[in-house]
């Protein structure tokens, strides 16, 4: 069993660096064996309705603005920000942010957006990780982190009046900087109940404003997710491969005996590389949870900025 003793300093650098979470296949299964999961883990969109009683106002905008929006257009995420965490500006937000667009730049954190269908009042968006393949930044799509969502349509400006689910998958297909052994997606961090705009450029080479004004991480999403602790130029690859043989390690224990306050046996079946994600967090400070999963548990809230700028989609993962 590992010692988890950290001081501060040294955990906030490592939180910050291995946190692409929030910016993350078991950990050595193989992505054939996870694509044949993906039928049973795609993302429906949940029958709520969110109360929306109008999309963001533009007396400019108009049906036929964006006419150039068509369906087969790829974007990628080229800015990803934690607006506000746990409802509000949480600790690790400064930190992290930066680590989240070095990670975005060297292909470790890949968002991508694909446009599966257009009219004048909707489009259809296929939500989407990538990871990384070689050193040079060649990318393949994984499918099992897939979701689709509508979007209400007027003119350029996008908005979901559904909540919409989101995976977080950074890292490699063999080196995930998060490893998950028992949620739906695997190795990827889930948000859920999510609501978010975007306006499309009157050219449709970008995508701009993006705003996930409301979303959620369950508690128990957390408590079963463990990130990779990279300092500096470290890459995925450093996170090494899960060891199923891993027991893990009791959260909370200190020398004077005091109970685990997240979980008794921490990211078992990842390695010791890895440290429960919920942890890590409240590190920084405690947790609140304000917010719902999607099965209304207690979750942690979470909202971001982001843009996007046209890409050509890799081939899916092998």
């Amino acid at each position: 069993m590992r010692a988890k003793a950290k001081t501060g300093a040294k955990w906030v650098g490592c939180v910050a660096a291995g946190l692409v979470l929030l910016a993350g296949l078991g950990c050595q299964k193989s992505t054939e064996e996870l694509r044949q999961t993906y039928d049973a883990n795609t993302l429906p969109e949940v029958a709520v309705a969110k109360d929306t009683a109008a999309l963001p106002a533009d007396a400019s905008a108009t049906a036929v603005a964006c006419d150039c929006l068509a369906k087969g257009m790829w974007f990628r995420f080229d800015t990803l920000k934690i607006k506000s965490l746990d409802g509000g500006p949480h600790l690790v937000i400064n930190t992290l942010n930066p680590l989240w667009q070095n990670d975005i730049k060297k292909k470790e954190l890949n968002f991508f957006l694909e446009v599966q269908d257009v009219t004048a009042t909707e489009v259809k968006l296929r939500i989407l990780n990538a990871a990384r393949t070689d050193k040079t930044g060649n990318l393949c799509l994984l499918p099992v982190t897939e979701s689709v969502v509508t979007m209400l349509r007027t003119g350029c400006k996008l908005k979901n009046a559904l909540p919409t689910g989101l995976n977080v998958y950074a890292g490699t297909p063999a080196n995930p900087k998060n490893c998950t052994t028992g949620l739906a997606v695997p190795h990827a961090i889930p948000v859920r109940n999510a609501f978010f705009e975007a306006t499309v450029a009157p050219t449709c080479d970008a995508v701009t404003d993006g705003l996930l004004f409301e979303g959620a991480i369950g508690r128990a999403a957390l408590d079963g997710t463990c990130t990779c602790l990279l300092m500096g130029d470290q890459m995925a690859e450093d996170c090494g491969v899960a060891d199923p043989k891993f027991a893990g390690y009791p959260s909370g224990k200190n020398e004077a005996g005091q109970p685990a306050k997240f979980c008794t046996e921490c990211c078992k079946g990842c390695s010791d590389k890895y440290s429960n994600l919920n942890e890590l967090l409240d590190s920084f400070g405690p947790l609140k949870y304000g917010c719902k999963d999607e099965k209304g548990e207690q979750a942690v809230c979470l909202s971001a900025t982001f843009s996007a700028l046209p890409a050509q989609p890799p081939a899916n993962c092998k």
